[in-house]
C-alpha cells in the first residue's frame, strides 16, 4: 500500500502527481469510495486543478497508460519504432505498441498491478473504448492507405481494433505473470500472429 501523505504535501499542479495522489487513496479506501475532492485534497490543489486535468477520476487512472497511447500514436506515425518504410501497417502497429511500453520493462505500472486491489477494474475497462480510439483510428488510416481502402472498410478498420484489443488483454495478463518477461516482449509475442492472420485474410498470397 503506498504511504499516506500529510497535510503539509507541496502543492501539484501536474496530472503526475494528481495521478499518484489518487492512486494512492484508490487503494487506501477503494476505488468507489473515493472523490474527486479528495483527490484535491491530497494531491493539494483545488478541485478545479483536478479537473484541469482529469475529466473524472476515472481519468486519473489513465495518465501511465495515456502516455503509453501517446508513444504508440507517435511511434506509429513516424512509420514505427524501428521506422522502416517497407514493413507494412500492421507490422509497424505491432512495433509502435511494443515501442510504447518498452519503458515498462517487466515492472507494471500501478494502475494496472493495483487494479484489482483498487477496486478500478471496471473503471479502467469501462474507459478503455474512449482512450484507445485515437490510436485505432490512426492505424486504421495507415492500413486504408496501404491497402487502398476507406479507414471505416473492413479491411482497414478491422485488424487494428483486434490488435488494440489483444494488447490490452496481453498486458493484463502479463500483468499477473509471477516472472514477467519484458512488456514489450509479451505484446509482440501475442499480437504478431494476430497480424500475420490478417495478411493472410486479405492477401492469400501472403
Amino acid at each position: 500500500m503506498a504511504s499516506r501523505r500529510g497535510p503539509g504535501r507541496p502543492r501539484a499542479s501536474d496530472a503526475a502527481t494528481i495521478h499518484e495522489a489518487a492512486l494512492e487513496l484508490f487503494l487506501e479506501a477503494g476505488y468507489d469510495a473515493v472523490s474527486v475532492d479528495d483527490i484535491a485534497r491530497r494531491a493539494g490543489v483545488s478541485r478545479g486543478t483536478v479537473f484541469s486535468y482529469c475529466a473524472s477520476k476515472a481519468d486519473a487512472l489513465w495518465v501511465a497508460l495515456d502516455a503509453a497511447i501517446a508513444r504508440a500514436a507517435g511511434a506509429l506515425e513516424q512509420g514505427g519504432a524501428d521506422a522502416v518504410p517497407q514493413r507494412d501497417a500492421l507490422a509497424r502497429l505491432v512495433d509502435a505498441i511494443a515501442h510504447a511500453v518498452q519503458p515498462w520493462g517487466t515492472t507494471p505500472p500501478p494502475a494496472l498491478r493495483d487494479a484489482a486491489a483498487m477496486g478500478a477494474e471496471p473503471a479502467l475497462r469501462d474507459g478503455a473504448p474512449a482512450h484507445l480510439q485515437p490510436l485505432v483510428d490512426r492505424a486504421a488510416l495507415a492500413l486504408a492507405l496501404e491497402r487502398d481502402a476507406l479507414p471505416e472498410s473492413s479491411s482497414a478498420a478491422v485488424a487494428p481494433v483486434a490488435i488494440v484489443a489483444a494488447a490490452c488483454a496481453a498486458l493484463v495478463a502479463w500483468t499477473h505473470e509471477p516472472r514477467r518477461p519484458p512488456a514489450a516482449q509479451a505484446v509482440r509475442d501475442a499480437l504478431e500472429p494476430i497480424a500475420a492472420a490478417s495478411r493472410i485474410h486479405n492477401d492469400p498470397a501472403v
